[in-house]
């Protein structure tokens, strides 16, 4: 069981490394206004690591089409 968890742990984070896809990136200030930013084409990670530099309260999420 441990290593099908595994293998499925890597096989999910593979995924969502590698395929590039439209991201937003949405951001909370202290005053509860949100703004949305576009990422396009980028991996997760690097989305991620973009969203998370404005030191703001942060979340990414898929952009549906």
């Amino acid at each position: 069981m441990k290593k099908l968890f595994s293998i499925l742990t890597v096989l999910g984070i593979i995924s969502l490394s590698s395929c590039k896809r439209d991201w937003i990136c949405q951001c909370t200030d202290s005053n509860d206004n949100t703004t949305n930013t576009a990422i396009n084409g980028g991996t997760f990670l690097h989305a991620e690591h973009t969203c998370k530099a404005t030191g703001e309260k942060c979340s990414l999420i898929t952009e549906s089409n």
